[in-house]
């Protein structure tokens, strides 16, 4: 708020503090509350105003069944383990694959951050296939790899990896030469350099690309599950909608979406935790 005073010829503008300032933690509490309850409105909307819709006849119920249908659909589905045994299939190769993606990528951009020859070899290959699209590789690896699980770790894997280490790199390469020179008159080797430099500056940009792989990640995983497998929730979803079972299908497509929430949330808390500059602050207006 601001207020106006006379001050001679003109005027003397005063600002007044905000509620963000006078009580920064009871602001924090009100704004958390009113985004949870916002947060939580918006699709408890759409799902009652679904339910109308197909209990009044103005949806086709052959193709978009009521969500009470929907969830019956997948109670009886986690009864006779169909779902549950489809989400652990799904879930066990995703965390695998984007675990090797994330692993491999953060220590290969710090290595191409951090050596110039390294980048000079491998930088332009990296980048060149970058652009391939992945399910293009996907064949590869079913040659390499053969039928399974295997190949489809290996695409989420990849295509994670790839995200994570031009990231990871460019976060490397753009630390201000200040600090390095900073430590270097400190008599930081290059360990020191490493631990106390280099990667509190460049963690924010490496867990920001972390963060949007999460997503990426069960994109790819359910969709070539629904290309090529025999399991996992991807194939479910398929599988479903050839024998025209829409109710099991929509509950098996709730539920990756969850799991995609889910993990994309655990990802972010993790960052959070792990990195202090990830962390909301309480005076943000």
């Amino acid at each position: 708020m601001t207020s106006r005073e006379q001050l001679g010829g003109g005027h003397l503008v005063r600002r007044r503090p905000g509620a963000a300032e006078r009580a920064p933690k009871q602001h924090a509490r009100r704004r958390r509350a009113v985004t949870l309850a916002l947060a939580w409105a918006t699709p408890v909307l759409l799902v009652a105003a679904w339910e109308l819709s197909a209990r009044a006849g103005t949806l086709d119920t052959r193709f978009f069944p009521a969500p009470s249908t929907i969830w019956q659909a997948g109670v009886l589905s986690v009864g006779d383990g169909t779902l549950t045994g489809a989400v652990g299939d799904t879930v066990r190769k995703l965390l695998i694959g984007y675990g090797i993606g994330v692993v491999s990528g953060v220590a290969l951009g710090l290595l191409l951050g951090l050596s110039w020859l390294a980048r000079a070899a491998l930088e332009h290959t990296l980048v060149a296939l970058y652009t391939l699209p992945k399910l293009a590789l996907f064949p590869v690896f079913l040659l390499i790899f053969g039928l399974g699980s295997l190949p489809q770790i290996v695409l989420v894997a990849v295509t994670v990896f790839f995200v994570v280490v031009l990231a990871s790199t460019t976060a490397v390469i753009s630390v201000e030469q200040g600090y390095r020179d900073a430590a270097a008159v400190f008599g930081a080797n290059r360990a020191q350099l490493l631990r106390h430099v280099i990667l509190p500056a460049a963690m924010p940009a490496i867990a920001t690309s972390v963060r949007l792989t999460a997503g990426i990640a069960i994109l790819v995983i359910v969709g070539i599950e629904m290309v090529s497998g025999d399991s996992g929730l991807g194939y479910l979803i398929f599988q479903r909608s050839q024998v025209f079972d829409p109710a099991t299908m929509y509950a098996a497509v709730v539920v990756a979406g969850l799991i995609g929430v889910a993990f994309t949330g655990l990802v972010t808390g993790a960052m959070k935790f792990a990195i202090p500059q990830q962390r909301p602050r309480l005076h943000r207006s």
